[in-house]
């Protein structure tokens, strides 16, 4: 940005402040000679903005009407920087602090975001907010992490290096996808489980690891798996709710003549979709596969024998 540009803008700013723009007082604080601060004057009105002299009052000002305001923006944009205002706040004070001098830079002082939205997301604690920028740090410089993971599937702390892909957000929850070097394969790591993280002084090259194509398979937080193809019918109680939204991007529906509606998906194994689909009971049938029909009626008999305990 050359000094010119610096400025004429800073004129500009000077009048739509209303501050007392003469000549005199642009030498002084431009550090600049006349013929220079004149030059600038004539450079601003050849670019239509109205600079008139007041010869009452002996200062430099905007023609009657004109006013530099900051971009207006539409409705919809209007609506969803709110409802990003709403949700991401609760991400932590950094980045609620951003959405604020964003809100700011956009609309006038005296206008602001609607207060009339309610929206929400689970809050996130403060080391899960740290550790994110910590990997997001390492991923950009591809750079390795030493972590020590509390896993569901095991039942103590396991140290492992990790080489850091991409960060998702799915369930409530932020992941990592990432190579882990001690299992030696693409793993996916809850943020919130990661009782210590270091970054190390040693890097990676980096993985030709598509985050598009990875996540267009996954269902929820589940990325690992072979594609298999699911068939789910709803009955007319659950129905209205399936056709509320898409649930994953292959889903294809097919409405039956009872009202009812089939719906199909095309997934990276079934343990997402299985814990989806628990929610719809008793107002699901599995039409296909048959493994995830012995997997419905044997998880269905451990509820019972649970229960009739």
């Amino acid at each position: 940005m050359s000094n010119k540009f610096d400025s004429m803008l800073k004129i500009l700013n000077k009048i739509h402040g209303n501050e007392n723009v003469t000549v005199g007082s642009l030498i002084d604080d431009l550090d600049m000679k006349e013929r220079t601060v004149l030059r600038y004057i004539k450079s601003l009105k050849d670019a239509g903005f109205p600079v008139v002299h007041d010869r009452e009052r002996n200062r430099y000002t905007f023609a009657d009407g004109f006013t530099l305001r900051k971009p207006s923006i539409s409705l919809e944009e209007t609506l969803t920087l709110a409802l990003a205002k709403r949700v991401l706040a609760s991400y932590g004070t950094g980045i609620e602090k951003v959405l604020s001098r964003i809100e700011e830079t956009v609309f006038e002082k005296q206008s602001s975001l609607p207060d009339r939205i309610v929206a929400s997301a689970p809050t996130v604690p403060e080391k899960v907010s740290a550790n994110l920028g910590i990997i997001l740090q390492a991923i950009m410089d591809y750079r390795r992490i030493e972590i020590h993971y509390d896993s569901l599937s095991e039942d103590e702390l396991t140290k492992r290096v990790i080489e850091p892909c991409y960060i998702f957000f799915r369930d409530g929850f932020f992941n990592v996808r990432a190579y882990c070097r001690l299992r030696g394969e693409y793993r996916t790591f809850a943020v919130d489980r990661i009782a210590i993280l270091k970054p190390l002084d040693d890097y990676f090259v980096p993985h030709s690891v598509s985050m598009d194509e990875e996540m267009e398979g996954a269902f929820g937080s589940y990325i690992d798996g072979e594609p298999v193809g699911i068939t789910l019918r709803f009955d007319n109680d659950a129905s209205a709710h399936i056709r509320r939204k898409k649930w994953h991007p292959s889903q294809k529906n097919k409405a039956l003549p009872d009202g009812r509606i089939e719906v199909s998906f095309t997934v990276n194994g079934m343990d997402g979709i299985r814990r989806w689909m628990y929610q719809w009971i008793p107002y699901v049938e599995v039409i296909a596969p048959e493994e995830l029909k012995t997997i419905l009626r044997e998880d269905a008999a451990a509820v019972i024998t649970k229960n009739d305990a």
